[in-house]
This record gives structure tokens, sequence and C-alpha cells, in this order.
């Protein structure tokens, strides 16, 4: 959480903890034809924190949120600048059933 509200010091809208992509992804046409495999070196599966200044938030949740996958894509679209801080994979981010699975096998470890 720190280290993602220290990157909000620079000329940026918001920060985002996410980690480096590992797995070969692919892009697929609107079948399950292979169009390409993107590269991994700049990809990141983005995680939490978010965080946002709240003037740059607030302008977007006033735009479409229909399509939105996180409140960063939001300020994307509406055009404001988000960068990544780079997270352990082990910090997830808790969207799906399988994520809490996921999740709990972790803190279980942990405990």
């Amino acid at each position: 959480v720190e280290r993602c509200i220290d990157a909000l010091a620079g000329d940026v809208d918001g920060a985002i903890a996410a980690a480096r992509v590992s797995d070969t992804v692919k892009e697929a046409d609107g079948g399950a034809r292979v169009v390409r495999t993107l590269d991994r070196s700049v990809l990141w599966a983005v995680q939490t924190p978010q965080v946002f200044r709240a003037e740059a938030l607030r302008d977007a949740l006033r735009g479409d949120v229909s399509r939105a996958t996180d409140d960063a894509s939001l300020v994307e679209a509406a055009g404001g600048t988000v960068v990544v801080v780079e997270a352990p994979p082990e910090n997830l981010k808790v969207t799906t059933p399988f994520d809490l699975r996921v999740a709990e096998a972790l803190l279980a470890e942990r405990c």
C-alpha cells in the first residue's frame, strides 16, 4: 500500500500493484483461433491495492463504467496516467471463487 501511495508523488493519477506475467498469453479472434502471442515482458497481472488521486477517480467514475474491469481501467479511459508498482505474485487480486480458494490456501500455509 505504501509503495503505491509513494508512486503518486510523481506526475501520475494512479498507481496499481501488479506482478509480472510469467504465463504465455495468447490473443484469439472471436472464436478459438490464435491471432498472436503477446510479449509477456510488457504484461502485468493487476492486483490490489489500486490508489488514485481523488479528482482523477471522481472524473473517471463520471464516464461509462459498463466495460471497466477495475478502477485503473476507468482512469485510463478518462485519459489519466496509471503506473505499475511491482508486487509479488502471491499478492492476489481475489475476483473469483477459485481466487478465494488459492488465497485461503496461501494464508493457511503461513499460519
